[in-house]
């Protein structure tokens, strides 16, 4: 039996910067014609993903004092990402190497 490789996902959400506008300049009249398009120049240099990019223009026109100079601040920041929760015995441990640390602060722990 041949082991055929699974192939790859499809690429979804697809850009569709296009209709993305066209869509703003409908459900957004009162935004500046060119603000949406800087905007999204804008999240491209931030590394924002497409699906992140939909999300969150979407929210914009959703809130009445949206405008699509917000867009780049809600690009998250990697330091502000949740992380995954350590496993128990991993955290006990850490936990009491900081007690320790705090019981003894001019001792150097590895």
């Amino acid at each position: 039996m041949t082991h055929r490789p699974t192939p790859n996902p499809p690429d979804v959400p697809r850009p569709a910067s296009t209709e993305l506008l066209a869509l703003a300049a409908k459900a957004r009249p009162d935004w500046a014609p060119h603000a949406l398009i800087d905007a999204l120049a804008q999240a491209r240099t931030h590394s924002m993903t497409w699906g992140h990019v939909l999300v969150a223009v979407a929210q914009l026109m959703a809130d009445p004092a949206g405008q699509p100079g917000d867009l780049v601040s809600a690009a998250s920041e990697p330091w502000l990402r949740p992380r995954p929760a350590l496993h128990p015995d991993i955290a006990h441990r850490r936990a009491d190497e900081i007690r320790a640390a705090l019981r003894h602060p001019n001792t150097t722990h590895d």
